[in-house]
């Protein structure tokens, strides 16, 4: 069992620089990601017949497979359409101002962050020159947008 563990967080850590995600599906069909290439991946264990990854404990039977992918994305938006007028250059992204109700930036986990939110001329800049490098979902009230620092 020890030899398994430690294969599995080779697999890990070797792959995480290419990988997007640790992705974990359930007998249910439900689909469980953990982000990889973050500031700490993901540490995954198998104790008294239940896997623990991070903090989840998940029972074995419960888990039809697992696996590590590239396509797998766990914030979970593909190809969106930004409405005409909206931008993300130099860190900052720029919408028409009628297309906000209240601006709130997240990082990749789900958790709020602070960003720069400004209004003028018509137009709502978001900055995230004060974050890491990631990915940020930017909520305008109206529509969601994903978004890469470098």
């Amino acid at each position: 069992m020890k030899k398994l563990t430690i294969l599995c967080l080779l697999c890990l850590a070797s792959m995480g620089a290419m990988a997007k995600s640790l992705v974990l599906t359930l007998s249910d069909g439900t689909l469980v990601y953990y982000l990889l290439g973050g500031e700490t991946d993901p540490r995954m264990r198998f104790v008294e017949g239940k896997i623990e990854v991070n903090t989840d404990v998940y029972e074995i039977s419960g888990i039809k497979n697992f696996y590590i992918s590239n396509e797998d994305d766990p914030v979970g938006i593909d190809d969106a359409q930004a409405p005409a007028g909206a931008h993300f250059s130099a860190n900052t992204f720029i919408i028409n101002a009628d297309a906000v109700k209240a601006v709130k930036v997240y990082a990749d986990n789900g958790t709020e962050v602070q960003a720069n939110v400004t209004e003028a001329n018509g137009l709502v800049s978001v900055g995230l020159n004060g974050l890491k490098r990631g990915v940020y979902i930017i909520s305008t009230g109206k529509a969601s947008f994903k978004v890469m620092k470098k």
